[in-house]
């Protein structure tokens, strides 16, 4: 069945598309089954039935059949043996009207951003019509951008970014570390639903019907989850998935009143508030448990587990949490990653949000309900988005030394499903001698015993020093409390 579009201009006149590839090829199979023989001729009123066929002029197809035409010779061979010229489009790159406003680069780059939101302000701004400004983004004049608020960045977060990513670089090789020994964890709410969805229906098909008490509140459950970068296993054979595990923050408690869903004394799952020493027992409990039984038997046991600098996080010397990670032969360290730095962790780089977009896809009223998605979201998810999110994370690291630790950046993007495809995906990001010496010339003027005093946090939660600061930055921050 062929679907004709077609559209009305502005005198009510009816218009078409242009015939695709595909269409013109098939009008010229139509005509040579009404090839004569001898001669090489078409039935009488062929191109006429062909062209009401495809909803078109007959002087349309009788211009397509002239270029296929060509090569029919005189007709000897049989009608489904003859050969035809290519017939595709000969409309390449931009064709139709040329569009009449050359100075319209300068006079949108005169209006401020906060007046360009949409197009009608920006029509509105440089006194053209919307129409007339559509055409103009549709043939790339105008590039839509989506702006999303990022950290706000002190000098001191800058240089401690600068010095982190510097810190990934091997000196010799200017290659990026390729992070096999590193554990990345963090906390993220997981809503039973979003307050914006988008669905896709067919004509006539009526949406969901979403309703919530209040879009404040809406039903949540905070996840710690833990990762690392996934790799062969040699002592199993096959390829380890980096998933060491993801926990939620909740318990078990009986309902104090009876409601229309249940009697009082049903125990249900209940959120908790994550404190410091919640925290620090899913730290000691759960998640370096998990890495000791998960973490591949060849790979290396001194591990690192990065945290980002959440007031719950416990710090990287406590005694009890320094005893779970030495114990059983095993030589991990916590370690916190610079402050207000989500770029820097590959769960806020994309694999939470490749989990979340799983959950979401299953309905959820309860806190049960938000527990079992999320957790079949962890188990569903792919691996190799995981493996993409720390290949990004080091072309970060190499932006935030371009950028002198901004995060004024735009994430980069390295194709990877391309490089995978060809067997030339690298396992470690290379970094340009020009980046590396950039980076050693920002943190030649800085002070970096300094830049340690004013975060108030030990060196090495930001590699920034060595051990002998962490009894003084102690006592700093000791005495900011007592303040």
């Amino acid at each position: 069945m062929l679907i004709i579009f077609e559209r009305q201009n502005i005198h009510g006149a009816i218009s078409m598309k242009d015939l695709t590839s595909d269409q013109r090829r098939a009008v010229v199979d139509h005509l040579l089954l009404r090839i004569v023989k001898g001669p090489c001729k078409l039935q009488r009123g062929a191109i006429q039935d062909v062209a009401r066929m495809f909803g078109r002029n007959r002087h349309t197809i009788a211009d397509i059949w002239k270029r296929a035409n060509v090569s029919l010779g005189n007709g000897d061979l049989p009608a489904r043996e003859l050969v035809c010229e290519d017939v595709s489009s000969q409309k390449k790159g931009r064709v139709g009207r040329k569009l009449k406003y050359n100075d319209l680069p300068e006079r949108i780059r005169a209006v401020p951003a906060a007046q360009r939101t949409t197009l009608s302000y920006v029509a509105h701004a440089i006194g053209i019509p919307v129409s007339t400004l559509k055409d103009y983004y549709k043939r790339g004049t105008l590039v839509k951008y989506n702006s999303h608020v990022k950290p706000k960045l002190t000098d001191v977060n800058k240089t401690a970014r600068v010095k982190w990513a510097m810190d990934f670089v091997h000196p010799t090789e200017l290659r990026f570390h390729d992070m096999y020994d590193y554990v990345h964890v963090d906390e993220k709410w997981f809503n039973a639903t979003r307050v914006k969805s988008r669905f896709y229906l067919l004509p006539g098909e009526t949406p969901p019907h979403r309703t919530t008490q209040s879009k404040r509140f809406i039903t949540k459950v905070m996840f710690l989850t833990a990762v690392a970068r996934p790799r062969w296993d040699d002592a199993k054979s096959e390829c380890w998935d980096g998933k060491i595990g993801t926990w939620h923050f909740t318990e078990t408690v009986p309902a104090a009143r009876s409601s229309r869903n249940r009697p009082a004394g049903t125990l249900e799952l209940r959120p908790i508030n994550v404190t410091r020493p919640i925290y620090k027992k899913m730290l000691i409990d759960n998640v370096i448990p998990a890495i000791k039984a998960k973490w591949p038997a060849e790979s290396s046991r001194s591990v690192v587990i990065q945290q980002d600098n959440a007031r719950p996080h416990v710090a990287p010397w406590d005694a009890a949490v320094v005893s779970a990670c030495t114990s059983d032969g095993w030589s991990m360290s916590l370690k916190c990653q610079p402050p207000n730095s989500p770029d820097l962790n590959v769960l806020d780089l994309g694999f939470f949000r490749a989990i979340q977009s799983l959950q979401q896809t299953h309905h959820s009223n309860t806190y049960q309900e938000i527990v079992d998605a999320t957790n079949k979201a962890w188990d569903d998810v792919d691996p190799w988005s995981l493996e993409r999110n720390f290949l990004t994370l080091q072309c970060c690291l190499r932006e935030v030394i371009m950028a002198a630790g901004d995060n004024s950046y735009k994430v980069p993007h390295m194709k990877k499903e391309a490089l995978k495809k060809s067997g030339k995906l690298p396992e470690s990001v290379m970094c340009s001698e020009d980046v590396f010496e950039t980076g050693h010339g920002l943190l030649a003027d800085q002070d970096m015993a300094l830049v340690t005093r004013e975060l108030l946090l030990p060196p090495n939660c930001h590699g920034l020093g060595n051990e002998r600061h962490i009894d003084s930055a102690r006592k700093s921050r000791d005495r900011c409390g007592r303040r």
